[in-house]
């Protein structure tokens, strides 16, 4: 998965750090799990806000790294749809960038509502297929089987939480031009392929001389930071990702 290995001077750290900035104050006491923690440096953002955290990876690597970094929190190795926890065992969970890698997303789910407890809550992400616009259903990223639609992801929760409010993640709209290539194509073929190019100019300069440069254009930093993140609902419908907050896990319900 993308998180494993992560790469801290890279545009892909800001991105998936606001996930954990977004969820940290829903997860201010108790116990949270990070389901596909990946090398784990959400943990110890989890455990800064007064969570007391734990982590799966079905990667091994990935797990033991992560509990070098993070010795107060438990990491096992576990597949996210059989997790070796009792029902009822968590008061939150958080799965960033995990279920549209799954073949078995149902099961996935119910797992998840499983082992929460009956007031939890859930923060899941997942790509916008609006954004991504697979091809027949196929996603482009060939290590997802499936991306959702907000309507499609809405209906997968719906069977296992109670409540399910669904945002949009996307940069501030300051940010003409993402530190992503390949939505600085798509921006190309849509005609501000100058501001692109510019923009790539400038990445290859030492970082303070291209941070100055950009400030001179677009009065913002070249990368942006994980404040200039944000969760709306209004965003649905354009956002690269979806996030998901489910409230009051269904156990009536839930198959075995």
């Amino acid at each position: 998965m993308e998180r494993q290995g992560l790469d801290s001077s890279t545009p892909w750290w800001s991105l998936h750090l606001a996930r954990y900035a977004f969820a940290r104050p829903f997860v201010a006491s108790g116990r949270v799990l990070d389901v596909a923690c990946g090398s784990g440096y959400g943990l110890s953002l989890l455990g800064q806000a007064g969570a007391r955290p734990f982590g799966v990876d079905v990667s091994m690597a990935a797990a033991l790294e992560a509990r070098g970094c993070n010795l107060e929190a438990r990491v096992l190795v576990a597949d996210g749809t059989k997790l070796p926890f009792q029902d009822r065992s968590f008061d939150a969970i958080v799965s960033f960038e995990t279920i549209e890698h799954l073949q078995n997303r149902g099961g996935f789910v119910r797992e998840l509502s499983r082992v929460l407890r009956d007031e939890g809550l859930l923060i899941l992400s997942t790509p916008n297929a609006i954004h991504t616009r697979p091809l027949n259903g196929k996603p482009q990223n060939p290590f997802h089987c499936y991306e959702y639609t907000p309507e499609e992801l809405r209906a997968a929760l719906l069977p296992c939480f109670a409540s399910t409010h669904l945002l949009g993640q996307s940069l501030d709209r300051r940010f003409l031009v993402p530190p992503f290539w390949d939505e600085q194509e798509r921006l190309a073929r849509e005609g501000r392929r100058i501001a692109v190019l510019l923009w790539r100019a400038l990445h290859k300069l030492p970082r303070p001389w291209g941070d100055l440069g950009s400030n001179l254009l677009w009065g913002h930093s070249l990368v942006p930071a994980v404040e200039d993140y944000r969760f709306e609902e209004a965003d649905l419908a354009s956002a690269p990702v979806l996030v998901a907050v489910g409230r009051n896990p269904i156990r009536s319900r839930v198959q075995p």
